[in-house]
């Protein structure tokens, strides 16, 4: 059903606004997605869809996959002034649409129902959104099943990063971790192999097995894998490189390493 709203206190406008706070988004359970492409993805997956924005005057005009909301009696789709429509996001262009989603959450008993060869991402304080965007996206291209995100890593239901993984987020589970002891636990129970990188003392990656059964960690884009978490590693492995580089860019690492995998299933 359509829904048009004329006031910039109406009550769903207000938590449009606080949804893009992480504070706003962990009191009220729930996030916003911004774009038709986004938009469509989550309809499509049948994810929990409070209700859909759209700008004054679009209704008409809109897709198909819009059309049916309106015409739906369990879909709710809210019409708003263009002018405040333009204040709920901070993307450069026009994104047409938006939705409020209820938030998924996932805890590390999402682990148990992997394979013993199936491989996950553990992430140290990643904290620019299009390293994470690109982190997600690739950890499902390379057949990644799951992702560890300590605390300090951006949230991946922010604006900047749901654009980045260009819907891939719903590909795969997160699962957020609080303090190192919990990380340990969790890596050890899930009998991987746990593999980090590190700038000296490492080995070429190419000469570990780095196919299945493997926990790669990737730390923060400035200070690298924290002193604890090197700790809890089995293996450091190294890129080396040419010249008067140093390291390369934390998602840049990342697929390199995470690409092994499609490398051993295709050798």
């Amino acid at each position: 059903m359509l829904i048009r709203i004329t006031s910039g206190d109406n009550s769903r406008i207000r938590l449009v606004r606080k949804l893009a706070t992480r504070k706003g988004r962990v009191t009220e359970g729930r996030f916003a997605v911004e774009g038709r492409n986004l938009v469509s993805e989550v309809i499509e997956r049948g994810l929990d869809v409070d209700f859909i924005m759209i700008p004054a005057g679009a209704a008409e005009d809109a897709p198909g996959f819009i059309r049916d909301c309106i015409d739906s009696p369990d879909m709710t789709v809210c019409e708003v002034p263009l002018r405040e429509f333009a204040g709920l996001t901070d993307a450069e262009n026009g994104i047409g649409m938006l939705a409020v989603v209820k938030l998924q959450e996932h805890g590390p008993e999402i682990l148990d129902g992997l394979g013993a060869g199936d491989n996950i991402l553990v992430l140290d304080r990643i904290q620019d959104p299009g390293n994470m965007g690109t982190l997600i996206r690739t950890a499902v291209a390379a057949g990644y099943k799951a992702i560890i995100a300590m605390s300090g890593t951006v949230d991946i239901y922010s604006p900047k990063v749901l654009r980045a993984t260009a819907g891939m987020v719903f590909e795969i589970p997160v699962i957020y971790v609080q303090g190192y002891e919990t990380l340990k636990s969790i890596l050890s129970k899930s009998d991987r192999k746990t593999v980090v990188t590190a700038v000296d003392g490492g080995v070429p990656y190419y000469e570990e097995d780095l196919s299945r059964g493997i926990a790669l960690i990737i730390g923060n884009e400035g200070s690298g894998v924290s002193a604890p978490v090197v700790e809890m590693a089995d293996v450091k492995v190294t890129l080396p490189m040419k010249g008067r580089i140093e390291s390369l860019n934390a998602a840049v690492a990342a697929a390199i390493l995470m690409y092994e995998a499609v490398r051993g299933r295709e050798g």
